[in-house]
């Protein structure tokens, strides 16, 4: 039996899709504004930071072309023969490749640091400060619309405006320094600093979409939970073959199969459905009825990991 809710799914997929659009056009806005900027002054520092918006301009397209793939697979029903789940783990797959680049980007910026302490340049502060404001402006406003994002895809998209953001403040903060101290060894420090961060951010975001590709079980949910849970419910004599994982982040699957006695099992498929739906929030629910001679002779027993 099966149960599936997804009533906002839709909205929040259009809300997302708005949001995306939105930041790639300001981040390329950003990105030659930077370009620019960075040849006026010189600042080797402003060309990185371009850098850093070229990769995410690759980013949110990515983002965005999950979502738009996500949402024609829901439309179209031709593709919905094969992929059977639909294509709601494009955004995770997407999301495992923006963490990919925050890494890799991160190992560059931090290698650039490293070269750029040993390296002697002089840097035009004014026209890199005031393209660094237009950059953090821009940035503030991408981050405004993506910040209340429900998918995956989103989300990753919505840290890498963040790691822009966090990248137009290091670039201020080290132009004002700059400027009144002549130290050009700062913002070298502040790349740096702010590099190690997004290295952090981009573990755990490899890690979470690792988990949902790998069929893990989500957080708080066991298979000793389920099987306790189903076997508390008056008739159900014996749960196994348990297998709970998530589709994408928050959309939760379970199958189980469940042995009875009883001739009548609506009431029974009734209870299990519902009592999995509300205690552990499944989305998509499949129960397997059996009578334990059933059980014991299709070869179904030697599945439970708990045997009565």
């Amino acid at each position: 039996m099966h149960i599936h809710s997804n009533h906002t799914h839709i909205s929040h997929t259009a809300k997302d899709s708005r949001a995306l659009l939105i930041a790639l056009t300001m981040t390329f806005g950003i990105f030659l504004t930077q370009i620019v900027g960075s040849y006026l002054s010189n600042s080797l520092a402003l060309l990185s930071d371009a850098g850093h918006m070229l990769t995410d301009i690759g980013a949110l397209l990515i983002a965005y072309a999950a979502l738009k793939v996500f949402n024609a697979g829901k439309k179209g029903n031709n593709l919905l023969n094969t992929f059977t789940f639909g294509f709601k783990r494009i955004e995770v797959v997407a999301a495992l490749i923006n963490g990919v680049i925050l890494f890799a980007m991160c190992g560059f910026l931090i290698y650039e640091s490293i070269l750029r302490l040993f390296e002697s340049h002089e840097v035009h502060t004014q026209p890199m400060l005031i393209t660094s404001i237009i950059g953090l402006i821009a940035n503030m406003i991408s981050a405004y619309m993506l910040h209340d994002s429900h998918h995956l895809s989103t989300k990753s998209a919505y840290l890498h405006v963040i790691t822009d953001l966090l990248s137009s403040v290091a670039v201020i903060i080290g132009g004002i320094l700059m400027y009144y101290t002549g130290f050009l060894w700062i913002d070298t420090i502040l790349s740096a600093g702010i590099s190690v961060f997004i290295i952090r951010s981009a573990i755990r975001l490899m890690k979470n979409a690792g988990i949902v590709l790998m069929d893990r079980a989500p957080e708080g949910i066991s298979v000793i939970d389920i099987e306790q849970t189903l076997k508390s419910i008056l008739g159900i004599e014996g749960v196994h073959d348990i297998h709970i994982w998530e589709i994408s982040p928050g959309n939760i699957s379970v199958s189980a199969h469940i042995t009875t006695s009883l001739s009548e099992t609506k009431p029974l498929l009734a209870s299990a459905q519902s009592i999995l739906k509300n205690k552990f929030n499944c989305e998509h629910i499949t129960l397997q009825i059996e009578d334990r001679s059933f059980s014991e002779h299709n070869g179904c027993n030697h599945c439970s990991m708990h045997q009565d």
